[in-house]
């Protein structure tokens, strides 16, 4: 290596800026995956459940959030795939995943009625939000960076939302026909399929995994789902692992919002569809901001102080989207604010969450951790479809919905002081998992 060639941990800053490329642009499709079916739902309803069965509004919109339970039913299996990086490697893992969320895109285009979409949603779920490329960002980069790094990624990430309004400016308009939101697939399709093969072929298994693997730290063919997850929740730092696993459930219950906010727009406010595209469009730069701030913050002050913060903000968000419903005068700005402190305090919840579980467990158990992180986040997103959809036929009003599932976040206010320490400057090549007994 020549003098001119810095090393980032013991890869070459070449490789290691390529590599950042990449994941930044797994990051786009992953992030604009995640959230642009979130940009359509009142089409989706209109097209799927309004006109072939003349649904009333309501009715329709607690019918969609079933379809979106019985879809989420998909993200179940990003526990497996975090789980497989553990056994088969993160490179294999990150390849399948980006192929997947193009090609479930794909199909999700070819869906002609609600049965399909419900389907081919389920296809998209089962790919999307794996961590892969954070896994990668987490072990490739020094310690004192590596929130930092992340967040860069994140940040770059946020590209994908920020295509979402654009998108939907193009393909969504007041005069465009109902089936146009099949435009926003576009993206996931061109970019996901051909960039998954890039990774295959130039792409480098991570130092710390490969590493661990030579030495005989773990046995990768011997790995066990079982005995990985009975580890890391009766380790000496279950508590922390548990309350972070309770914390994720409560963000996994406003998945809700992130996904019917848009309905909730265009049916129970005054506003139009430019201003809907206004408001996705605030979201968007809302959230980079969001982003880079939690980076930062959470190196400079911290990873607890921004625990507090997530968690509150989500039920000043929902309320202020709930408010929006009742007046007439500044409704797209109380609208707007309501949905991007809903949209950061969500999204910057689940980080910092997945920065703890990363510096709280070893490499060999690492993928595993996240999967059960993502697992209790998942099961609160379809708890929250499910009991959503329950609470708008009782309270005729989906606002209302937001408000009752965003509530438990504020029970972190009493899981933080209680069972968190802070992780912050963690080294996680030197992680080690102390089991009891």
């Amino acid at each position: 290596m020549t003098a001119t060639e810095k090393t980032i941990g013991q890869r070459s800053k070449k490789y290691f800026i390529y590599m950042m490329i990449i994941l930044a642009l797994v990051q786009i499709m992953d992030a604009y995956t995640t959230s642009y079916t979130a940009a359509f739902p009142s089409k989706v309803i209109k097209e799927f459940l309004v006109d072939p069965f003349g649904m009333d509004p309501t009715l329709a919109q607690a019918t969609m959030q079933i379809v979106i339970a019985i879809a989420t039913l998909g993200i179940y299996f990003v526990f497996f795939n975090q789980y497989f990086s553990d056994k088969f490697g993160r490179k294999r893992m990150l390849f399948i995943t980006t192929l997947g969320m193009g090609l479930s895109a794909l199909l999700l285009a070819l869906s002609i009625n609600i049965f399909l979409y419900t389907i081919f949603l389920f296809s998209t779920y089962l790919f999307f939000n794996s961590d892969m490329w954070l896994i990668y960002a987490g072990e490739e980069s020094p310690p004192k960076k590596k929130a930092a790094y992340i967040n860069i990624l994140l940040a770059c990430g946020i590209l994908g939302p920020i295509m979402m309004p654009i998108f939907r400016s193009i393909f969504i308009t007041e005069s465009s026909p109902v089936w146009a939101w099949r435009g926003m697939t576009l993206l996931p399709i061109f970019l996901g399929i051909p960039l998954s093969f890039v990774i295959l072929f130039t792409i480098k298994e991570t130092k710390i995994y490969e590493d661990a693997k030579i030495s005989g730290k773990f046995e990768v063919a011997n790995i066990l789902m079982k005995k990985n997850i009975k580890d890391l929740l009766k380790s000496s730092r279950k508590k922390e692992i548990w309350a972070l696993l309770f914390m994720g459930f409560f963000a996994g219950l406003n998945f809700n919002f992130m996904q019917m906010a848009e309905s909730y727009l265009d049916t129970n406010t005054i506003l139009d569809e430019s201003d809907a595209n206004l408001i996705i469009t605030l979201v968007a730069l809302a959230v980079i901001i969001g982003y880079l701030s939690i980076g930062f913050l959470s190196d400079r002050i911290g990873r607890i102080p921004l625990l507090y913060g997530t968690s509150i903000i989500v039920p000043i968000g929902t309320t202020l989207l709930f408010i929006a419903s009742l007046i007439t005068e500044g409704v797209l700005i109380v609208a707007a604010l309501g949905i991007c402190l809903g949209y950061v305090g969500y999204n910057g919840l689940l980080i910092v969450i997945r920065i703890i579980i990363q510096e709280l467990v070893p490499t060999d158990k690492r993928g595993t951790g996240l999967g059960i992180r993502s697992l209790a986040t998942s099961l609160g997103t379809t708890g929250g479809f499910v009991l959503g959809f329950l609470f708008t036929l009782v309270f005729k009003d989906l606002g209302i919905s937001f408000i009752i599932l965003s509530a438990p976040l504020l029970i972190n206010i009493i899981l933080i002081p209680k069972f968190i320490k802070e992780t912050k400057g963690t080294d996680l090549s030197e992680v080690e998992l102390r089991l009891k007994g």
